[in-house]
């Protein structure tokens, strides 16, 4: 064998090293994303069994019966079961994005005071959760949200909210006014 031949099988052998090297070698898998971040309550949606919503001396109290919601207070309300069970999910599904304040800071600041909505819960296990709802960040993407016992106050989506003015809206709705099925429209 000579010399050119044994360089050849050097290149080749070369040449092979560098693609197993660059393409063929398995690397670790890249992190993917950020980082999960901590849930806001320690529920999940299907563990929750009633809610209750006080907002500006106004209550809505919802109890869970199988796969659905019932509002309990006021009896006559009109808001949907669908719009609770939403409601639900938003907050045991909150996560916190961010924790702006600790204890030393005013709360008003954030929203949390006669202004705030409060939410209890109450999870399968009969342990109650009480949830301040403040105010919305300045950029309006989240809300300012505080857990009793827990320290400070923490950004959550703002989906919660969002379900949460929706269901005292249904709630000044009211009932639809009877109207004469025979009467002309517009009068």
């Amino acid at each position: 064998m000579g010399w050119r031949q044994v360089l050849v099988l050097y290149l080749v052998l070369g040449g092979l090293a560098a693609e197993y090297v660059l393409i063929e070698r398995p690397r670790p898998p890249a992190p993917h994303g950020l980082p999960a971040r901590q849930r806001f309550l320690p529920l999940q949606a299907d563990e929750l069994r009633q809610l209750r919503l006080d907002q500006g001396g106004r209550t809505v109290v919802s109890r869970r019966s199988g796969d659905h919601w019932l509002v309990i207070d006021p009896p006559d309300a009109s808001i949907p079961p669908d719009l609770i069970a939403a409601f639900a999910r938003a907050l045991a599904g909150a996560e916190q994005i961010e924790r702006v304040m600790e204890n030393d800071a005013d709360p008003r600041t954030y929203g949390l005071d006669e202004r705030a909505a409060r939410v209890e819960v109450l999870g399968a296990s009969g342990d109650p959760f009480v949830v301040t709802l403040g105010g919305t960040n300045p950029t309006g993407t989240a809300v300012y949200a505080r857990l009793a016992g827990a320290s400070g106050v923490v950004l959550i989506g703002r989906d919660v909210r969002y379900y949460e003015e929706l269901i005292f809206q249904a709630l000044a709705a009211g009932p639809a006014p009877a109207v004469d099925g025979h009467a002309p429209i517009g009068g």
